[in-house]
């Protein structure tokens, strides 16, 4: 779908350089230097953990999205797309009785067809797909181990799709919107002779998910897309996945600020963090209407435009770097007012047990 106000994606560059060609783990040795640096000056490793001090590990990584959510007050809960929450069962649990309680609680919160499920402990994408009936939902059930609690979401059918990174100093009267990048749903372009597939696999980001779009794309995988026509590829829109992201910072009006403003007050002990939304218009979001919010990030979010691909790599570690030292100076001045950062050990096993349940999510899509 055309999001009314946004620009078409120019043909390239879709992603930035550094994305295709430079592994994960290698692009983020410089942002952890600068993480190491700033620990020194400010004299602990996981102070960023104060900056959200009623969210688990201040939202840095592992969990639980249906905590973060528990602080949204009725202000904020409703620009929030209604969910139900599944809870876990023991090992070797019955799959139809998980269905069937998870319907009866669909029915208690007047939720239908589509649904996104996704894992409580999740990110970038993990285990997260679309269900448009009970065939999907029994099945994605019957795929996830049943020990993970999920959350079941109501289907945001707005085109567009933002990451509206939120900011506001311990004490400041008003935060501020930082950043906000477009998002928009990993796609091919045709050139008349390759096929759907060919297309992804010859894309090098795309590539690297090949298994996923392939399952998720089945009824178009062998079809050849006209010249210039666009496909998007159906499943979630992440960086990992191959989602397009442009810097949309020129988007970011007073109004749009006000209404985040609000939102943002309205969720105990917020000061750092990223909602990702869906839209209908860009006029409508920019007047702080028109949108819903699918779920809030916390200290761990980036910000999304360093993955525009008109972004350089010096532009993009700056804007790391700029983001970093926002989030260490929040949590320095939590400490100031007794805060205690989570320790060491404490941000370890919640990595562990995020990539231990990462292991048991159920394909994305």
């Amino acid at each position: 779908m055309r999001v009314v106000g946004i620009p078409p994606l120019q043909p390239t560059p879709r992603y930035p350089w550094f994305k295709r060609k430079i592994p994960e783990p290698v692009f983020y040795v410089v942002p952890a230097l600068m993480w190491l640096a700033l620990s020194l000056r400010h004299g602990s490793l996981t102070l960023p953990t104060a900056a959200n001090p009623t969210m688990e590990g201040g939202g840095f990584f592992g969990e639980s999205k249906l905590e973060g959510l528990k602080l949204f007050g009725p202000r904020a809960l409703a620009r929030l797309a209604p969910f139900v929450v599944v809870q876990p069962q023991a090992p070797g649990g019955d799959p139809q009785a998980r269905f069937s309680a998870a319907m009866a609680l669909l029915a208690g919160a007047g939720l239908g067809f589509p649904l996104v499920a996704k894992p409580d402990v999740g990110y970038q994408g993990w285990g997260v797909r679309r269900l448009d009936d009970e065939d999907a939902l029994l099945a994605y059930l019957s795929t996830c181990a049943p020990e993970l609690r999920l959350i079941l979401q109501r289907h945001v059918g707005l085109p567009g799709e933002a990451g509206v990174f939120y900011v506001r100093e311990p004490g400041a009267p008003r935060g501020r919107v930082v950043s906000m990048a477009f998002v928009h749903a990993p796609h091919v372009t045709g050139d008349g002779v390759r096929t759907v597939q060919a297309l992804v696999e010859a894309d090098e980001v795309l590539a690297k998910s090949l298994a996923i779009h392939a399952e998720r794309n089945l009824d178009r995988w062998h079809a050849v897309p006209g010249a210039g026509e666009t496909v998007a590829l159906v499943g979630p829109r992440s960086a990992r996945l191959g989602a397009v992201y442009r810097d949309a910072a020129d988007s970011i009006t007073p109004a749009l600020e006000a209404e985040f403003e609000a939102i943002a007050r309205d969720i105990d002990g917020l000061h750092f963090g990223r909602f990702d939304v869906k839209f209908g218009s860009l006029a409508g979001l920019e007047r702080g209407e028109d949108f819903e919010i699918l779920e809030l990030n916390g200290a761990g979010a980036e910000m999304l435009q360093i993955w525009d691909g008109r972004v350089t790599l010096t532009e993009a570690y700056r804007t790391l770097w700029r983001q970093y030292r926002q989030l260490f100076a929040i949590g320095a001045a939590m400490r100031r007012r007794g805060v205690r950062p989570a320790g060491l050990r404490a941000v370890l096993g919640l990595v562990v047990r995020q990539e231990r349940m990462r292991c048991r999510y159920p394909v994305s899509g």
